[in-house]
């Protein structure tokens, strides 16, 4: 199996430093943190970090969209003290989503079981956090390289 690196190599022509065109460009560990985390807190703003404002648009309203209809539907936000792992993994879902969650909470949003469409909303809140986790991903590997 050959063997693949995380190294960037530029091609000519390419953004970077004048001069680097052809030179490997091993990626900043710290900037590789910071534009995962900006990109947990703000859907899309990894992408809009790396100059694709086009796919950072798409994902900010794409996953904000699926949290707002999730909150619309009286989706019930799990929690962790629960003994059930399913409600502990749709708890950490949930919080991928970003900082959308905390400011949901902040304002004393409450789901509501009774509700017809209830459960669609939970799905909804879960689904939003886990396009969220694929937009990081996604960000993380235009960030190496490995995606053009």
């Amino acid at each position: 199996m050959p063997k693949t690196s995380n190294a960037v190599v530029n091609k000519p022509g390419a953004p970077g430093p004048p001069g680097s065109a052809g030179k490997v460009v091993k990626p900043d560990t710290g900037k590789l943190v910071r534009l995962c985390i900006a990109a947990w807190l703000i859907p899309g703003a990894g992408h809009y970090m790396l100059r694709r404002r086009g796919r950072a648009l798409v994902l900010f309203l794409a996953i904000l969209a699926m949290f707002v209809f999730g909150l619309v539907m009286k989706g019930q936000f799990f929690s962790t003290g629960s003994p059930s792992w399913l409600e502990t993994l749709g708890y950490f879902g949930e919080m991928c989503v970003g900082a959308a969650m905390p400011v949901a909470r902040f304002f004393n949003y409450a789901g509501d079981t009774s509700f017809v469409s209830a459960d669609f909303g939970t799905a909804f809140l879960v689904s939003a956090g886990m396009l969220n986790v694929l937009a990081i991903l996604d960000a993380f590997d235009i960030a190496l390289g490995r995606k053009p």
